[in-house]
């Protein structure tokens, strides 16, 4: 199958055609992205940031390229990329050494409404509460990127599983919390 056929199925509920888009791309995608930031963990996090970039985008229907399927992960890897240069640069602003996120006051460089706040506070509830519907190793790595900022190598070190079931768990979960979103209608 072509990687727009692969595209196409999964969009339409084969997870099996994703796996096969997965092992297409994956080196290529995670050998340019370690050459950009020349630090393992670092790629590893940005890779798996740029593969669940992309299963939300075919879930949610999002990919039309049709016949420029390399072109489009690549689009994705970049700007990915960028986000993460533009954080680097943040956190040096700030005079972080560290490059702890959760220590830098994002609301001091960034103006926001009550009406933001209210929005964000309530998407944040909602992510939490479909985050507790999860199976308990899905909840638990959700938990330990997204709230305690983990690297998926410290994922697995902690579960005691490789970082490829980690990941695996990672996009089920997704794939879980997307569908629980549709049909409660959330978000």
């Amino acid at each position: 199958m072509t990687d727009d056929e692969l595209a196409k199925a999964y969009m339409s509920g084969d997870n099996a055609a994703f796996d096969v888009l997965l092992s297409r791309y994956k080196t290529k995608v995670f050998s340019y992205i370690f050459s950009m930031v020349n630090d393992r963990e670092v790629a590893e996090d940005i890779f798996q940031d740029v593969f669940i970039k992309i299963i939300v985008s075919l879930r949610e229907g999002r990919y039309t390229n049709i016949g420029y399927f390399g072109y489009w992960v690549s689009r994705i890897t970049r700007n990915v990329l960028i986000d993460h240069h533009r954080k680097e640069k943040i956190l040096k602003a700030g005079g972080n050494d560290n490059n702890d996120l959760t220590s830098l006051k994002i609301d001091n460089l960034i103006e926001s409404s009550c009406e933001s706040n209210i929005i964000h506070n309530q998407h944040q509830k909602d992510v939490v509460n479909l985050m507790n519907h999860l199976p308990d190793t899905q909840r638990e790595v959700v938990y330990m990127k997204f709230f305690e900022n983990k690297s998926f190598k410290e994922i697995a070190q902690q579960t005691n599983v490789s970082i490829n079931t980690s990941l695996g768990r990672m996009r089920y979960a997704i794939i879980n919390m997307r569908r629980m979103a549709r049909e409660h209608d959330i978000f």
